[in-house]
C-alpha cells in the first residue's frame, strides 16, 4: 500500500510498483546458453579467411531482419577479428540452393563496413559460393 499523507486526511500517496525484470536468454542447448550465431562445433576448425578477406569459409545463418539477410560466420565468437568474425552477404548472390547451417566458401570483397541498420558486420559481395558441407536440417 501507500503511505498516509502527513495532514491526516486519510488520503494515500501511491507507491511505484516495480515491474518484474525481463530476462533475455539465448537458446539453450543441453543446458548451455548458445548464441544464435554460434558456429556448429564440427565447423570450428574448418572456418577461416584470407588475410585480405578475398575468400571466407564459414557457416551460413539466415536473419529475418531487413527483408531477410544471409550472414556468414567465418570465425568463432571467442576469436578476435577486425570484422567480428562475420559478414552480411550482399543480396545479389543467388542463395536458392543453400540453407542455414551450411558450410560454404565465398570469394569476393568487402563493400562497406556497415551492412544493415539491424546487423553489425560488413557487407560482403561474393562473386562465387561453393558448398563445402551441408548443414543439419
Amino acid at each position: 500500500m501507500g503511505k498516509p499523507l502527513p495532514s491526516g486526511t486519510g488520503a494515500v500517496i501511491p507507491q511505484p510498483v516495480a515491474a518484474p525484470a525481463l530476462e533475455v536468454t539465448p537458446r539453450s542447448v543441453g543446458g548451455e546458453a548458445k548464441s544464435p550465431f554460434e558456429l556448429n562445433r564440427r565447423y570450428e576448425s574448418r572456418v577461416n579467411h584470407a588475410p585480405d578477406y578475398s575468400w571466407l569459409t564459414g557457416q551460413l545463418f539466415f536473419v529475418h531482419a531487413d527483408g531477410g539477410l544471409w550472414v556468414l560466420r567465418y570465425a568463432p565468437l571467442w576469436q578476435e577479428d577486425r570484422h567480428g568474425g562475420s559478414v552480411v552477404l550482399a543480396r545479389d548472390l543467388n542463395m536458392e540452393n543453400y540453407h542455414e547451417g551450411d558450410l560454404v566458401t565465398v570469394r569476393g570483397e568487402i563493400l562497406s563496413e556497415k551492412s544493415s541498420a539491424f546487423l553489425g558486420g560488413p557487407l560482403y559481395r561474393a562473386k562465387t559460393i561453393e558448398l563445402i558441407e551441408q548443414g543439419s536440417k
